[in-house]
């Protein structure tokens, strides 16, 4: 594959499709299960810029305490996003130990163990499709 990188636009001469390299504040994203879409907001992170330039991607996800779902990327992100202990329903996050992507959908008024969650975004729709049992598969993908 061809690829040419031009005043931060990447284009894929396979596919034909212009991306933007980096994560800006207010950078979309779209977060498929089977048939049900989400919709969230990335916020302007190194952290989240380096998952943009991982995407598109397909992650198999499991449940974890019945608030979350988790799933491995395929590469790390930047280690000079910090971690906090807290979450909101709806966040997307990276838990840097396991190298995971997560999507909360539930609060359960814990806290995250150190280092912390590494916030990347928001669901600004969604995030119902994420509360069910088990494993799920998940394509995620930039919004143009």
């Amino acid at each position: 594959m061809v690829m040419a990188a031009i005043t931060g636009i990447i284009f894929s001469a396979a596919s034909g499709v212009l991306t933007a390299a980096s994560a800006q504040e207010g950078q979309r994203i779209r977060i498929r299960m089977g048939d049900q879409t989400a919709t969230a907001t990335l916020n302007d992170s190194e952290a989240a810029r380096d998952l943009v330039a991982m995407l598109p991607l397909s992650i198999r996800m499991r449940d974890h305490l019945g608030r979350e779902k988790t799933g491995p990327l395929p590469g790390s992100l930047s280690e000079r996003t910090r971690g906090s202990p807290t979450y909101d329903s709806s966040d997307l996050g990276y838990w840097r130990p396991g190298g995971n992507f997560v999507i909360f959908y539930r609060h359960d008024g814990l806290t995250i163990p150190s280092p912390g969650i590494v916030r990347l975004g928001r669901l600004v729709s969604g995030a119902q499709i994420f509360n069910v049992p088990g494993a799920i598969e998940v394509t995620v993908e930039l919004i143009n």
